[in-house]
């Protein structure tokens, strides 16, 4: 007589926490990555959790594990920042009855260089390290033509310089070569980072140093190329703003 296959207990899952999607995935060994605003929570810095979003290898085998388990489909608000290139990124949206409000977002791991979502049954071990977050946020930044895309990342690369560990001096040797120079640049606070004359800037450094035919400027690269910031022009704009106020006030 043949033995019945066992039955598969379904994964404890607590629904109130905002991460049981993650509970679900370790569960069912499928890699994560914590992205965006947990990510950068978890190495110090003071951005306002949102969405949860998460990196994974195949979008279709996580969604169909949370469906699996009652998630639906779900929106995003009307004011969801552009976090993502529409060229490039797919996402799916789902959110579990039993907590409508904590929505999660999965995104393919694929697109962002350098990360490699675990099965790890650590949760900790989930959160991307620092210079690895770092460089596939500074690369995408730097090859997305979408504007909206790059506001989104410029604004997550400013909090990322929040955490401690990125404004230690050996911050920059644990970032790839071709991205250490985008890092020194950014925290000399001399370029628009933003601004497309920069961005063709950094893309060029970024391409000599993947040919090794660049020497790292520990004082920053403006002097050579990018939209420089007018420090002049701006404490002028401060101060006549600062004047108008008191004006305002005295009337």
């Amino acid at each position: 007589m043949r033995a019945n296959s066992p039955v598969l207990e379904p994964p404890i899952v607590d629904y109130s926490n905002r991460r049981a999607a993650c509970q679900a995935f370790r569960a069912s060994h499928i890699p994560y990555t914590y992205w965006y605003e947990d990510a950068l929570r978890y190495h110090g810095s003071s951005t306002i959790l949102f969405s949860l979003y998460l990196l994974v290898n195949s979008i279709l085998e996580a969604e169909r594990c949370l469906r699996s388990l009652g998630w639906i489909s779900g929106e995003l608000s009307a004011y969801a920042p552009q976090f993502s290139d529409p060229a490039v990124d797919e996402h799916v949206v789902l959110v579990h009855p039993k907590n409508p409000d904590a929505v999660v977002v999965l995104m393919s791991a694929s697109s962002w260089p350098g990360i490699t979502p675990s099965t790890d049954d650590s949760d900790e071990a989930h959160y991307p390290p620092l210079p690895r977050l770092h460089n596939a946020l500074a690369q995408r930044f730097l090859d997305t033509e979408c504007d909206a895309f790059r506001r989104y990342l410029n604004l997550q690369i400013g909090y990322l310089y929040e955490c401690p560990a990125a404004a230690s001096p050996d911050f920059v040797a644990a970032l790839p070569p071709d991205i250490q120079q985008f890092h020194i640049d950014w925290r000399s606070e001399t370029l628009r980072m933003h601004a497309r004359k920069t961005i063709e800037h950094e893309r060029e450094i970024r391409a000599r140093a993947r040919q090794g035919q660049w020497e790292l400027m520990q004082e920053g690269s403006a002097a050579l190329g990018g939209l420089k910031i007018d420090r002049e022009y701006e404490a002028k704009l401060l101060a006549m703003m600062e004047a108008n106020a008191t004006k305002r006030t005295s009337t």
